[in-house]
């Protein structure tokens, strides 16, 4: 395939602004085209092939002069037209980094979604983050905290893909009686139902995908109203294209930032999970998301609403490429209301939040503490690492007083880490028979105070021999005796239950470590 020449390119820029091109060609001393020309131009692309345009196309270019028609080079080709076209890697100015820096990173809920970007809000069917983005969508209009964690007022959309608007209006409408809110004052807060026709982005199996009408609708709707939180309710139903996709999910996801970028507000994109992800949840490190990376590494904040065998809600901030991530919420829902703090807890960020969260723990915190203590007692150790196999959970597991806090693993972590902070335990190095070093919790005479317990006699046998010094103060002396034989309370224990480390060695004395409040239990 041929290409028009330099000259006739420049011949057909010239009588698209509007001048003669007679004048042009002589006053330029360029050749005049031995056959018929026509331009076309116009299109997306910035490379057309010439050709017959529709009758009434107001692509149809002619050259004056009587050259009209289809362009030929002699061989029966086509003629191709490079239309100039914007640079596809821009610049960044870094000279001016101090004298013009770039503005801060803005929120719409304050460090959860940032502005310009899309943020992923992903959990499993039924937690409850449609009802949450609702009450997220009604504090940023009316720009009032959302559980404890401020709000920017601004003009919100909700798009509802999959409730019918009646559905998001029932919802609406228990929020506001809740929160003793008129709904006139929601008039900066609008709702559409695109449920019939739910999809921003279709793809053929491994094609690139494009945007619906769907999407330019919003896009619209999103520019003339100023938005500056947009919330649509879900992903798997505007997603068109297949999710392990990568270059699909990139290419959604970047269309959806489009609509961020309009009035550099934040879009929250709502996702479900799968069932692999959902029971992935009881792993730590469990990812909020299912199908492709690029759900994760295209977003740039997520969310991940989690519901705990406590019947608690956790919302979790996985990711953040803006900022810091968040704390996470603990949440509960009670019967005929919506999604509120845990009695006794603030939102992470504010004063007393870490105070406020482990009091609402205390009457956990001291049945852990009696039973640590009693472990103790008869030998029985939870080393602080999380990958030795006799951490705390592990040990605990099947007591019949553990069993009943209907603690998970993340709740009886942050309960040690709460214990260790106020002092209640402590580290303690000893020497197993065969001489290795180890180390193990022991609970401090506040921890045994806190706890209601009485204070021991004797510290215990490893803390070193008779007359050492223990962390405490204490003069070591004999061990206490232990209150039970091979279990808690005179139960026998099994194979999931306390597996001694080994037996403490009396000849060595105790070595103390310096309480770190980062470490993991």
């Amino acid at each position: 395939m041929s290409y028009l020449s330099p000259e006739l390119q420049a011949i057909a820029r010239h009588k698209e602004r509007g001048a003669k091109v007679d004048s042009f060609i002589a006053a330029n001393g360029i050749k005049p085209p031995a056959y018929p020309v026509q331009f076309s131009h116009g299109q997306p692309s910035h490379r057309e092939v010439i050709g017959e345009p529709p009758p009434g196309h107001p692509a149809a270019l002619s050259f004056d002069d009587g050259y009209t028609g289809l362009p030929d080079d002699g061989f029966g080709q086509q003629a191709v037209v490079n239309e100039p076209h914007e640079p596809r890697l821009k610049p960044i100015s870094i000279t001016d980094l101090f004298t013009n820096p770039s503005p801060p990173t803005e929120y719409v809920w304050d460090g959860y979604t940032p502005r310009g970007v899309v943020t992923l809000f992903g959990a499993h069917g039924g937690t409850g983050k449609s009802t949450i983005a609702l009450m997220l969508a009604v504090c940023a209009t009316l720009g009032r905290p959302l559980f404890g964690v401020n709000t920017k007022p601004c003009n919100v959309l909700f798009v509802s893909l999959e409730d019918p608007l009646r559905v998001v209006r029932q919802r609406l409408a228990a929020i506001c009686k809740a929160w003793l809110i008129d709904p006139a004052q929601l008039e900066n807060l609008q709702a559409v139902d695109g449920k019939e026709y739910p999809e921003l982005f279709a793809a053929e199996t491994r094609g690139d995908g494009k945007v619906t009408q769907t999407y330019h609708e919003l896009h619209a709707l999103v520019e003339a109203g100023d938005i500056g939180l947009v919330v649509i309710d879900n992903a798997s139903d505007s997603f068109g294209g297949d999710e392990i996709q990568r270059r699909q999910v990139r290419a959604f996801m970047r269309e959806l930032g489009k609509i961020a970028a309009i009035a550099d507000g934040a879009v929250v994109l709502l996702a479900h999970v799968d069932k692999n992800t959902s029971r992935a949840v009881k792993q730590e490190n469990s990812e909020g998301y299912s199908g492709s990376t690029a759900w994760h590494n295209s977003a740039r904040s997520r969310l991940f609403l989690t519901r705990g065998q406590d019947n608690l809600l956790t919302l979790e901030h996985q990711k953040n490429n803006l900022g810091l991530r968040r704390d996470p919420i603990k949440l509960q829902w009670l019967e005929g209301g919506f999604p509120q703090l845990v009695v006794g807890y603030e939102a992470p960020g504010t004063a007393g939040t870490l105070a406020q969260a482990e009091r609402s723990d205390d009457q956990n915190a001291q049945a852990i503490l009696r039973m640590l203590a009693e472990f103790e007692g008869r030998g029985q150790f939870c080393s602080p690492a999380t990958t030795s196999r006799n951490h705390v959970y592990a040990v605990l597991r099947s007591e019949p007083e553990f069993v009943s806090l209907k603690l998970r693993h993340d709740d009886t972590k942050r309960i040690v880490n709460q214990c260790q902070r106020a002092g209640w335990i402590q580290e303690i190095d000893y020497r197993t028979p065969d001489r290795k070093p180890h180390q193990r919790w022991s609970v401090t005479a506040d921890g045994r105070t806190f706890a209601g317990l009485p204070a021991p006699t004797a510290p215990t046998i490893e803390d070193g021999a008779v007359g050492a010094t223990t962390q405490d103060g204490a003069k070591a002396g004999a061990p206490t005796a232990p209150t039970g034989v091979g279990g808690y309370r005179g139960i026998e224990r099994t194979e999931d239950g306390a597996l001694s480390d080994t037996e403490p060695d009396t000849a060595q004395p105790a070595k103390t470590q310096p309480t770190n409040p980062n470490e993991d239990f």
